[in-house]
């Protein structure tokens, strides 16, 4: 957070720059140091948000994981409802508030990136691929469909998630 304050604070006061050094010709020094002191203060202030922000997020990510459990990637993702067509690839800039974090042990759903969906070991797990759409169902059922970022293969996942879950313990190497 403290790191967040002082970027946020170097980059107010580098906007200010302009008005600091301009400024004295078009206004009065008591006006001009007021907003440059004002433009520092809110850039510090923005800085510390948002670097609260992100720590308590990481902070809430982190306290899922077990002893020795690793983070591994994190895919923006978009559920498809059932019975739904599904929509194209997601481009860059399309929103989601949904993302899937692969770990060394499970499988985890995000909305946000704080707000835990699901997460459920590789051995409860079966992935499979239907053209673009990532189907994924657990010991209850389908947990969901999903529609993967625009260069990212659901094919990948389906590997990568029989990979894992021969290693886990209790887990099976068929596919």
């Amino acid at each position: 957070m403290r790191r967040g304050t002082v970027w946020g604070g170097i980059l107010g006061a580098v906007g200010v720059v302009p008005i600091a050094l301009d400024g004295t010709e078009h206004m009065p020094w008591w006006l001009n140091l007021t907003l440059c002191l004002t433009f520092g203060l809110m850039g510090g202030v923005g800085g510390a948000v948002t670097a609260h922000r992100s720590g308590t997020k990481d902070e809430v990510r982190r306290a899922t994981l077990d002893a020795g459990e690793m983070e591994l990637n994190e895919y923006r993702v978009k559920l498809v409802p059932d019975g739904a067509t599904p929509p194209p690839p997601l481009k860059e800039k399309d929103y989601t508030s949904y993302s899937l974090t692969t770990t060394t042990r499970r499988l985890q759903l995000w909305e946000f990136g704080y707000l835990p969906q699901w997460s459920h070991p590789w051995r409860e797990l079966r992935l499979t691929a239907e053209g673009h759409v990532l189907v994924i169902t657990g010991p209850q059922g389908l947990l969901g469909r999903f529609v993967l970022a625009e260069m990212l293969v659901p094919e990948e996942l389906v590997l990568a998630s029989n990979r894992l879950r021969a290693r886990t313990p209790g887990g099976s190497s068929s596919a």
